[in-house]
């Protein structure tokens, strides 16, 4: 680290063991990237070489399809490069695992909570980094970054949400950099940083940026696209791209000088690389040429400068370790990680109207419906088919109304993929965040649901009884809504996982033993599909839990006999037991605990493919 950072900030007590010289220096060796197509294999990179020292700004420019994200990508482990290809920081290889500690990635895209402010984004992305940092030394760095990016003014303005209006989307793109930067990472990579500023901003982010990597010796790679002249000027050198190949890497003040000798100077009002592009953009007719004239005059012009460029820093080398994550220890780091993330997720559920205070509402709203259609129902038998009504639309709707809740996971979801990446944290103390939260938000939802309707309906009215309802119901609702997030997490398209969801919630509705008799299904669907429907198992539960201990009175008389609804043990008495129904639907004999632990274990199956469909697209 440059020495002027310890002036600024206390930072060795957390980051001695990672060693970043103001010599060092990023080297960057014959990256290659291809993709199969129709035609064959196509090279998006190709074999490009550059170094880049502690406190430099290198910028990578070039047109459309030049292969600037995709080069960025590969220098930052998220694509792998062809062999051949070399990463190496003062002289010792870095591997993708060490690449992703020391290094922060800005994507095009801004993942942020909406209803977080912007101080509170930029400390949460801090604390998840550095979780054992005192709160003084946390806000003071949250507080330089935001002053050097200019959001002092909105840092206490929400980011915005679709009811809420927020802030700007060039605003956005700064607070997605300053979630970056507060880490100080050593080494930076922007894509497309500015897009969405104006001239002014764009020339006052990256002068921010290049002012906290040279205080900090970070290295800092950005693409970018269409940059002012002073803009450009903030940047140390600039790299050329066309069809993946170097077409000028060189410093940025070097530019007109280069132009000069190439004989097409650089016109009045008019910079360097808006002059490049007239050369390199091969989208036109006869513009490949001009492409080829370019490369080839830079490699004959560079060969000098890149001799002068070879000289290795001999600076400290970077060690795997596991204190590139603070003091924690692996188990205090996964605890940390889950406190932090288990208060921005319950901040999320209490600020979030549109995504967890209308599910409340509707919670409620369908008890009120159960409790004025289905009011009083009463001891008769003419209504025990009612009765199981109740049981299964609470199992089966309720759980259907979980997909209300793909919209803000997915939300959830670009936010863990972005701080995931960039080693803020794990799948893990994700997962147990948003367990941790779901749990006693879905249980108060199913006791509001519960409290309005379970008397109003008559339904068994001993205590245990009810505590007996609440528990059944959400276990059931817990596991519908493990299921929506599971497909949510494979297809992160709101509309696609919402036909899905409710595709399986169907399946499950016809597979469960209501609609159709258990005994009646196709052997298949009921030795495989109707085993491990979670409805089955909570229908059959709150349908015991209600049932056991009543007696209907059979109101049907043929020729002075009773004539029961279901087949009566007590037909000397015109009733029918709560127990002869259940034997009828030949659920009378389940055992209790053994159903709760099935529909316990599916819960934490449909988690644990929730956390590997995570795992498998973190980085």
């Amino acid at each position: 680290m440059a020495n002027s950072a310890s002036s600024l900030y206390p930072l060795t007590s957390f980051t001695d063991n990672i060693p970043n010289t103001p010599g060092s220096v990023l080297s960057f060796e014959h990256l290659s990237y291809s993709v199969k197509s129709r035609k064959g294999t196509k090279l998006l990179v190709d074999d490009v070489s550059v170094q880049i020292r502690a406190g430099e700004l290198l910028a990578l420019m070039g047109p459309s399809g030049a292969g600037k994200s995709t080069l960025l990508d590969v220098m930052a482990y998220r694509k792998t490069m062809m062999e051949g290809g070399s990463i190496h920081l003062n002289g010792q290889a870095v591997s993708p695992g060490m690449m992703h500690k020391i290094s922060t990635f800005v994507e095009q895209e801004d993942a942020l909570l909406g209803v977080l402010t912007v101080r509170e984004s930029v400390t949460y992305a801090l604390r998840l980094h550095l979780p054992l940092l005192p709160r003084k030394q946390v806000n003071e760095r949250v507080n330089r970054v935001l002053a050097a990016l200019g959001l002092n003014g909105c840092a206490d303005q929400k980011i915005g949400t679709p009811i809420s209006r927020g802030i700007s989307g060039g605003q956005k793109r700064r607070v997605t950099a300053a979630c970056a930067m507060v880490t100080f990472p050593r080494i930076l990579f922007l894509d497309e940083v500015t897009s969405g500023l104006d001239s002014t901003s764009a020339r006052e982010v990256m002068a921010a940026i290049g002012t906290l990597s040279k205080a900090e010796g970070m290295i800092v790679i950005a693409s970018i696209h269409q940059p002012s002249l002073e803009t450009l000027a903030q940047f140390t050198n600039v790299m050329f791209l066309a069809s993946g190949k170097t077409c000028y890497l060189g410093r940025v003040d070097e530019l007109d000088a280069f132009f000069e000798e190439f004989g097409h100077p650089v016109p009045r009002f008019s910079s360097p690389s808006d002059h490049a592009m007239n050369f390199l953009n091969s989208d036109f007719a006869g513009s490949s040429k001009a492409v080829d004239e370019f490369r080839q005059f830079y490699t004959s012009w560079s060969s000098s400068m890149l001799a002068d460029s070879k000289n290795n820093s001999s600076g400290q080398l970077i060690e795997d370790n596991s204190q590139l994550d603070g003091k924690a220890g692996p188990f205090a780091t996964l605890f940390w990680h889950t406190a932090v993330l288990s208060e921005r997720t319950t901040l999320n559920y209490l600020r979030n109207l549109l995504a967890y205070g209308v599910r409340v509402g509707m919670y409620g709203g369908m008890g009120l419906m159960l409790a004025t259609i289905w009011i009083r129902l009463g001891n008769s038998d003419s209504i025990i088919n009612d009765r199981l009504s109740v049981h299964f639309y609470s199992v089966a709707f309720l759980g259907f109304m979980s997909v209300a809740g793909i919209p803000s996971f997915l939300e959830e979801r670009a936010v863990y993929y972005r701080e995931s990446k960039n080693g803020l944290y794990s799948t893990l103390p994700f997962l147990l965040s948003n367990t941790l939260v779901n749990i006693p938000f879905l249980f108060i939802s199913t006791i509001i649901f519960t409290v309005i309707c379970y008397w109003a309906i008559g339904m068994n009215p001993g205590a245990s009884q009810f505590f007996r309802f609440v528990i059944y119901l959400f276990l059931s609702i817990f596991a519908a809504e493990s299921q929506a997030l599971v497909v949510a997490s494979l297809l992160p398209i709101f509309v696609a996982a919402l036909a899905i969801s409710a595709f399986m919630n169907g399946f499950w509705m016809s597979v469960g033993g209501y609609f159709i008799k258990a005994r009646s299904l196709p052997r298949f669907w009921f030795y495989s599909f109707h085993y491990m429907d979670y409805q089955k198992y909570a229908f059959e539960l709150m349908t015991n839990s209600d049932l056991r201990g009543l007696s209907f009175t059979c109101d049907t008389i043929i020729n002075g006999t009773c004539a029961c609804s279901y087949p009566s043990s007590t037909p000397d008495t015109c009733t029918v037991s709560g127990q002869d129904v259940l034997n009828y639907l030949d659920i009378g004999n389940i055992e209790s605990k053994h159903w709760i632990g099935i529909l316990i274990s599916i819960v934490i199956i449909y988690r644990l493919f929730l956390f590997f469909a995570l795992k498998t697209k973190s980085g």
